[in-house]
């Protein structure tokens, strides 16, 4: 047995009035077709909903049962309506962008943040930071609507097919070393002149690529990278070249600069991409605009 959220409306709109005219009125139906509704739902039930008395109408025992479960389960029905066409209008009206940790994106974010608004005045833009694994598996999630990475020039992730990549900046590679490190007082160096230096890197569970990648480039520069500490965190990676433990190989637009203890110093042969990835196919009118000011 079923009935029709129309029907329960009806039923529920006559037990609150107790005069079908004053309901239909209410209902902006006809009283002919809201009686027909009532009759209908009572011969379906089997049971008798309603007592008539003159122009009223007086529920039954069976009748102030339903009413009372009817009520309620219409009042959640509505309430449950109004978070989903919520939630469509913030994932319509908002975009929600996962950063990857230690990445500094200020310089550029705060013209793009005000041309945004100016566009789109009504766009909420919702930001988060977390390590490579989180960005992606929220993405691939369908959590984040687009994510910031930063990647190696020389090596460039793999792009999958529903995915768009979009290189938005390009920086130098910076080596950070502690101030007391010997190679603190050059303005430049290459990534062969740190042969002799111990490296602290992400560690391969917590970023298997970077891991990786670091390995790689330091082959490629002639020599084995001696990797003496791996962090389980960005913020473990900065503590232990403040500590003078090793040298770290990153992107310059990162968020150290105001860090006393550490020099970053450019590396000459080393640049990192500033990368957006987005999904492939229908966007948000948000996501548009968006993508339109990269």
């Amino acid at each position: 047995m079923s009935f029709t959220l129309t029907a329960m409306r009806y039923f529920v709109e006559v037990a609150r009035c107790e005069n079908v005219t004053a309901a239909a009125a209410r209902l902006y139906t006809a009283q002919p077709n809201l009686s027909k509704s009532i009759s209908g739902l009572e011969r379906s039930l089997g049971v008798e909903l309603f007592r008539r008395d003159g122009r009223y109408v007086r529920l039954t025992d069976a009748g102030k049962l339903l009413y009372r479960e009817w009520s309620q389960a219409l009042e959640q029905i509505d309430r449950s309506v109004l978070q989903v066409q919520k939630l469509e209008e913030e994932r319509t009206n908002g975009v929600t962008i996962g950063v990857l940790e230690g990445m500094g994106i200020a310089s550029g974010a705060a013209e793009w943040f005000k041309e945004l608004q100016r566009l789109s005045p009504g766009v909420t833009i919702r930001l988060e930071r977390g390590d490579l694994k989180h960005i992606w598996r929220e993405f691939e999630a369908g959590r984040y609507d687009l994510i910031v990475t930063s990647e190696l020039r020389q090596f460039p992730r793999a792009v999958p097919p529903s995915c768009v990549r979009h290189v938005a900046d390009t920086c130098p590679g910076v080596a950070a070393i502690n101030r007391e490190n010997p190679l603190a007082g050059h303005s430049s160096l290459t990534l062969s002149m740190l042969r002799e230096e111990s490296f602290v890197s992400l560690s391969r569970s917590y970023s298997p690529e970077g891991y990786a990648i670091l390995r790689e480039a330091c082959r490629q520069a002639g020599f084995e990278p001696r990797v003496t500490r791996e962090a389980s965190t960005f913020e473990t990676l900065i503590l232990y070249v403040e500590m003078g433990v090793g040298a770290a190989i990153l992107g310059e637009n990162n968020r150290l600069a105001i860090d006393s203890n550490i020099r970053l110093i450019p590396l000459k042969d080393i640049r990192f991409d500033t990368v957006v990835y987005w999904r492939a196919g229908p966007l948000s009118p948000a996501v548009r605009t968006i993508i339109s000011l990269l």
